[in-house]
């Protein structure tokens, strides 16, 4: 048949597709990605390869399967469910007691209920036999009955739940373990509802909307149970990115709902914000106490000047975000917009007169607002650290490519700000910052730090020092594009929230900007790093962070 060359790796996951499929070979070729002849003969090649059988299903609807409904809570009261998954054939991680814990913790809540849900996945282990893998390594011990561990059957829900407005529980979802990416062709799933699937990875990727309706949210959960992967490349690979954890779920009576993830760390333990009126939560063996335990905050991007007023006193405000958490850091990327005078709008005459009508185009004045923003924002007990953007950056390109006499209302302040970069070059400073010195000089507090370019700092493990414009050699910077990198990493720019990996990116921190157009994937998304290095990505909805 001329398949030689497919591997046996390539053979077993055409043998996974086809049982996640229930048989049906034209579906598990599109998975595959195959013409369903291709497919075919390689299942046939799979079966004389591997000695193995078949065996067939046969089923099939005329209907598409629909969702229930979950009601929602009374008035002034709160729902909360934590969504998580496992795997047949595999024993449950110890930190599952401590997630029953949290469950039981939130359910006794004033006001309050907590629902555990859980989903299945299947992974076909006994499609290995003896000579398809290393010495000693053997799976004749592999059960061939299907079972899920005892302890977590009362909570399994393998049906669609949708579980608030908009928000659906895809516990019909059968996705492989392996699969790199368990989030892919979900963008169209359940039309504009958000869902969130059983998988063994945490991931969330935003799905663009039209500018009069929120952001869809596509979620996994992570998993509860152990590793248990035939050790072959795809196995092996997934099992570096194997995440025990699930998804938090809190929705209000108006049915407004929000996402968190809790990742169970190396202990056992678990951390999260908490319910409303407490600084954070961690559960370990057993217990749930209340203590601070976020590290930092790296904020979805800030753009002072196009920042919305409810969402800059929800986060920076007397008892908002950051008095609630209390975190030792909190980082701000694209602090700075230059709507004033953007290199984008330089030719744009209809742009820059409507800025003009507005009173918006002096950019010292821009300066001065997100100096003053930065002040209000800062605190004594919190170290507010600035990373290099490209927004911020635009001063410098307005500096190199603007002509001064052809903008008189800026002319002064212009000469000004050059005279201070070309010094710099003269001392060969090459850490000067032309931003850091023009907020100083309106005032900035002295114990704000700015980042130079590519300088790295790293809180609990993650770093925090990209804003994520810049990419590898010289690309442009992305979400999947820094994956690469290998290592754990907070970002912003593409103001859309995503986990992807090891690598979290925050949104941003305005409902619009003058400069886009279109739908979006924006949303009012920001990165919680806990004290034990997990992390969570809490979006801003309904004038609300958390329930």
């Amino acid at each position: 048949m001329g398949f030689k060359k497919v591997s046996d790796d390539e053979l077993h996951e055409d043998i996974n597709a086809f049982y996640a499929n229930s048989g049906n070979k034209s579906e598990a070729a599109r998975a595959r990605g195959l013409r369903r002849k291709t497919y075919s003969d390689r299942l046939t090649m799979a079966q004389q390869r591997f000695g193995l059988k078949l065996g067939k299903v046969a089923d099939g609807r005329i209907e598409m399967a629909g969702s229930t409904k979950r009601k929602l809570p009374r008035k002034g009261c709160i729902k909360r469910y934590i969504l998580t998954s496992i795997q047949n054939n595999t024993h449950l991680h110890p930190g599952f007691k401590n997630l029953e814990a949290l469950v039981k913790y939130l359910d006794r809540q004033r006001a309050s209920s907590c629902e555990l849900i859980i989903g299945t996945y299947s992974y076909q282990l006994a499609a290995y036999g003896p000579k398809a893998v290393k010495r000693g390594k053997a799976l004749d011990n592999v059960d061939k009955e299907l079972w899920y561990a005892p302890e977590a059957e009362p909570y399994i829900i393998d049906e669609s739940v949708e579980i608030a407005p908009g928000l659906v529980w895809c516990g019909e979802q059968n996705i492989l373990p392996t699969t790199k990416h368990p989030l892919t062709s979900f963008e169209d799933y359940n039309g504009r509802k958000s869902n969130i699937v059983p998988h063994a990875k945490i991931a969330l990727e935003s799905v663009a909307s039209m500018a009069d309706e929120a952001t869809k949210f596509n979620f996994s959960t992570g998993t509860i149970t152990q590793r248990n992967y035939i050790q072959k490349r795809a196995g092996i690979l997934a099992e570096q990115k194997h995440t025990y954890g699930a998804s938090l779920v809190e929705v209000d009576s108006d049915g407004s709902w929000w996402v968190r993830q809790l990742e169970i760390d190396d202990d056992d333990s678990i951390m999260d914000v908490g319910p409303k009126g407490t600084k954070g939560i961690h559960v370990k063996d057993g217990k749930v106490t209340k203590q601070e335990v976020t590290a930092c905050i790296y904020w979805g991007d800030a753009h002072s000047s196009d920042l919305d007023p409810w969402i800059r006193k929800l986060a920076w405000g007397k008892g908002g975000m950051l008095d609630s958490l209390r975190p030792t850091y909190q980082f701000m990327g694209d602090i700075f917009s230059m709507n004033s005078r953007s290199h984008h709008e330089a030719k744009n005459f209809l742009q820059r007169y409507a800025k003009h009508r507005a009173g918006a185009e002096v950019v010292e004045e821009e300066i001065q607002l997100t100096a003053d923003f930065a002040n209000e924002a800062n605190r004594e007990w919190c170290e507010m650290v600035v990373v290099p953007s490209n927004h911020d950056t635009h001063l410098s390109v307005w500096l190199n490519e603007a002509d001064f006499r052809q903008d008189p209302i800026n002319a002064k302040y212009f000469c000004e700000l050059q005279w201070e970069v070309l010094d710099a070059i003269d001392r060969e400073d090459r850490d000067f910052s032309i931003l850091e010195w023009a907020m100083c000089r309106a005032g900035l507090n002295k114990d704000i730090r700015f980042l130079s370019i590519d300088e790295s700092f790293i809180v609990e493990g993650v770093e925090c020092g990209l804003h994520g414009h810049l990419g590898i050699n010289g690309s442009r910077g992305s979400t999947r594009g820094l994956t690469k990198l290998g290592r754990r990493i907070n970002k912003g720019h593409d103001h859309s929230a995503a986990i992807r990996d090891g690598v979290y990116s925050a949104g941003s921190c305005s409902d619009s900007y003058s400069y886009t157009r279109g739908p979006s994937s924006r949303s009012i998304s920001h990165i919680a790093t806990y004290k034990n290095g997990k992390r969570s990505i809490i979006t801003m909805w309904s004038h609300k962070w958390r329930a």
